[in-house]
């Protein structure tokens, strides 16, 4: 049989198909958020993997950064550079590491130096595990699973939205929810000028727009002000069952949302400029009037992640799962 008639016959199959898909789609797996009171941060750690095996299991170190040295430590890198949002993200706004920490700025410049972004403008910036090599942005760390904390004080600023968090380079792919890549938000502080105990946490998978895109958050009231000018910890224990985000060694909130990632994660610790009315979780942001002689500060003090044996049988790639690509003519369906 000619291949154009084949062709012909199969296309209302496979336009069924791929429109039962998306429809299906809508349904995602059902997000349990509870808080479980015995989970918590790991008491003991092994100092590697195989001082963990040889004991029979348990949790073990996989990074102690404190930033002791006078330049960003070999597996940490500055964000992407040049445009963000209104703001740019810029080199010259993390300065080289001083007393035992790393300091990211913000602050509106009339005269920046820089090869990528202009003279003037808003700028801020960010650090991750990740540097350019030879014109690509590479991985230096990554991880799936595991307890994951920094101790920081955030920017005591209006118009600025600061945070830790974990993103996967495979965050947009279709077909298995979370399962085959998320980003994971374990905190986000823009809550100085709205109310400063609040505190968010959020999961998204399947993009950031179209008809696919999900996401999971919390804002919670920790009683606590956390813009008080002193150091706080944040943290995530992530387990193949579900996501406990932490603040001051206490969960606030558990979700298995996405199914729960089963992919390495990067992490990363940045700084955005929202000036205006609203930012995320719907938080009042204030006006942003840091200059030069007056920048704001995100200081980060450490960041600690360790792995638990038990959850090494259940890291996958990417290529363990199924992409699911809409083909073109269903732009109308999912978009």
């Amino acid at each position: 049989m000619p291949q154009k008639i084949i062709s012909a016959l199969l296309t209302p199959f496979v336009f069924l198909g791929s429109w039962l898909y998306i429809q299906f789609y809508q349904i995602n797996i059902p997000v349990k958020e509870t808080l479980m009171p015995n989970v918590s941060a790991p008491a003991q750690a092994h100092a590697g993997k195989a001082e963990a095996l040889a004991a029979g299991g348990g949790w073990y170190v996989t990074m102690d950064e404190r930033f002791e040295g006078d330049t960003l430590p070999e597996l940490w890198g500055t964000s992407p550079h040049g445009l963000r949002n209104k703001e740019y993200w810029c080199d010259n706004m993390v300065p080289r590491p001083s007393d035992g920490t790393v300091k990211i700025l913000a602050a509106a410049l009339e005269d920046n130096v820089c090869d990528v972004c202009p003279a003037q403008g808003e700028f801020a910036s960010g650090i991750e595990t990740r540097k350019m090599v030879d014109g690509k942005r590479v991985r230096t760390f990554e991880q799936a699973f595991g307890y994951y904390e920094c101790r920081v004080k955030v920017p005591v600023n209006t118009g600025l939205w600061s945070a830790f968090w974990l993103q996967t380079d495979t965050q947009s792919r279709l077909g298995s929810n979370g399962k085959d890549g998320s980003e994971i938000d374990i905190f986000e502080s823009a809550f100085y000028n709205d109310n400063p105990r609040l505190h968010g946490n959020a999961v998204h998978w399947d993009g950031y727009s179209g008809k696919f895109y999900r996401m999971a958050d919390r804002v919670t009231d920790t009683g606590v002000d956390l813009y008080d000018g002193d150091w706080h910890t944040y943290g995530l224990l992530w387990t193949p069952e579900n996501y406990t985000f932490f603040v001051d060694g206490t969960a606030v909130w558990q979700t298995n949302a996405g199914g729960v990632c089963r992919v390495p994660a990067y992490l990363r610790l940045t700084v955005e400029i929202r000036r205006g009315e609203y930012g995320p979780y719907g938080a009042r942001m204030g006006d942003f009037t840091n200059t030069k002689e007056n920048p704001a500060v995100f200081e980060i003090d450490y960041v600690k992640v360790w792995q638990h044996t038990d959850f090494l049988k259940s890291i996958k790639s990417p290529d363990d799962f199924r992409e699911f690509k809409p083909p073109a003519y269903m732009d109308k369906y999912y978009k």
